[in-house]
């Protein structure tokens, strides 16, 4: 189906201004903040749990420095890493009430032969720049409405940027999940504005996990949940649209993460499904239905028209690793499969109240789909008690098949004083090894990545890179590991004279 954008545009304007209701629909999300603020319980209970300080609001609109190292730099790691995430989650009085909220901070790890440079600034977002000029928050936006809140009437206009980045086609955009990307300046990591590919699909919905092949081609995929559409793009190497289209998708749910092989592209859709009426918030809008399927998307690259729904148990699905078609027509991928969202929806909620709540573990799960015999599997790659999120690998075998994946663990019977993942590990799907670095308690580790060694054979030398917050200490660390050794421990470690927040998800960029 092609693009209707008129259609598309309404449906994300509507989808976006869904929270804004009269406010006899938010008496109890207000009379309870006014009884305790979200702002006071968090502070309060940072006290209590340093750890929290993970989760606070940034105290800077810009930060600069150059990294202490200790250890020894790896001569040809050569680049930067752009990293971005939820950073700003205060204004006023008045705190977020949902961790994905907070506004966007980009991020770049300069490493050069004379030391790692740092650089944060706030994506000055439409919301931050109005919000800023208030001194209050405005907007409601995914999980939290704000007292007497201004109207939306797009989507963009609540766009916070704090997902992803994406370097592409020399540019570097900012990605959220319901919106347009924003165009960031590589070197000052200034905001240019927002970015459209073409005039036609100007403010159609842009999913933060697109997928680039080896030869630059991209696919990402967006969703209108009031008009019940997926939108898939296919953008070429010069970041010109190939084609967009639609396809209908009754119930919709929250997808955010797809998969891409030769052939196909397949979405999860797991039974969160978007129900408008009497939701305070856009988070608030998606009920989750534990006995209804999640329904499985397979489509052909080629023809958009082309598609075959399938079905596994119910199930949630952040982030996939890779995915990729034999030749007899077999697709393969791996995601962390949890049993619902509750993570999302309460955790990620609670915690930025300092409050700790129990929800299902992630588990990484491999799954087969035969577009012969349209029928799909799946089963666990590793035992229950192994926790993973934030599946990497090498960018060069993206979309075909691979054999190491780099992804944050936690061990069950080992865990850390903070909720968090606190391992990182390298994990061979050939031969079934797990090689995994504990995370000492006082540090908190966000998503590492895996970045080739120039010049060498695809999946083989090279290190994990990723970064974490020492909230002890209170500094923000880059740590490299040797991808062949990583239960070593780091080879070198970056360390800055200040902690940020912890983010969501970066790329390098090799000099």
């Amino acid at each position: 189906m092609s693009l209707n954008r008129r259609r598309f545009i309404a449906a994300s304007a509507a989808s976006a201004a869904m929270s804004v209701l009269p406010l006899s629909a938010l008496g109890n999300v207000l009379s309870e903040d006014n009884n305790l603020s979200w702002l006071k319980r968090f502070h309060d209970a940072k006290t209590k749990k340093p750890w929290l300080s993970a989760y606070q609001s940034v105290s800077s609109d810009s930060f600069s420095s150059q990294a202490q190292i200790e250890g020894k730099w790896p001569q040809d790691l050569t680049g930067t890493l752009y990293r971005n995430g939820p950073a700003r989650h205060e204004i006023g009085d008045f705190r977020y009430q949902h961790w994905f909220d907070g506004d966007g901070m980009l991020q770049a790890f300069r490493m050069t032969s004379k030391g790692v440079f740092h650089q944060g600034k706030m994506i000055q977002t439409q919301k931050y720049l109005a919000e800023n000029a208030a001194g209050r928050a405005l907007y409601p936006g995914f999980g939290t409405v704000p007292p007497n809140p201004a109207p939306v009437t797009s989507a963009d206009l609540v766009n916070v940027g704090n997902i992803s980045v994406l370097p592409h086609n020399g540019k570097l955009l900012a990605l959220w999940e319901a919106g347009s990307p924003w165009d960031m300046d590589p070197e000052t990591l200034e905001t240019k504005g927002l970015h459209s590919f073409s005039a036609e699909t100007k403010g159609v919905p842009f999913s933060a996990h697109p997928r680039v092949e080896n030869d630059g081609t991209l696919w990402n995929f967006g969703y209108a949940s009031s008009a019940n559409l997926i939108v898939l793009w296919h953008i070429d190497k010069n970041g010109k649209p190939v084609k967009v289209g639609t396809i209908p998708c009754d119930p919709m749910s929250m997808p955010h993460d797809f998969i891409v092989t030769s052939k196909h592209i397949v979405l999860m859709m797991p039974p969160l499904n978007y129900k408008r009426e009497h939701a305070s918030s856009f988070l608030d809008a998606h009920h989750w239905q534990e006995n209804q399927a999640t329904r499985v998307l397979v489509v052909d690259k080629n023809d958009f028209s082309q598609y075959k729904w399938l079905e596994l148990p119910s199930q949630w699905v952040f982030h996939f690793g890779n995915g990729w078609e034999d030749a007899s027509g077999v697709i393969r991928f791996d995601g962390a499969r949890s049993e619902d969202p509750m993570i999302m929806i309460s955790s990620f909620r609670d915690i930025m109240k300092g409050e700790v709540s129990e929800s299902s573990h992630s588990r990484h799960h491999q799954y087969r789909i035969d577009t012969k015999s349209w029928t799909i599997s799946e089963e666990p790659l590793f035992a229950a008690h192994i926790q993973t999120e934030f599946p990497a690998i090498d960018p060069r075998v993206s979309c075909v098949r691979n054999r190491r994946l780099v992804m944050m663990s936690n061990n069950d019977k080992t865990p850390a004083v903070h909720p968090n993942l606190n391992e990182v590990c390298s994990f061979d799907l050939e031969s079934g090894l797990r090689d995994a670095y504990r995370y000492p308690d006082s540090q908190m580790p966000e998503e590492h990545l895996f970045v080739a060694k120039p010049g060498s054979a695809l999946e083989s030398q090279g290190w994990v890179v990723g970064t974490a917050h020492d909230w002890q200490k209170q500094t923000t660390l880059l740590n490299v590991f040797d991808v062949e050794a990583v239960s070593a421990g780091p080879i070198a470690t970056a360390t800055l004279p200040y902690a940020l927040p912890l983010g969501l998800h970066g790329k390098f960029v090799a000099s």
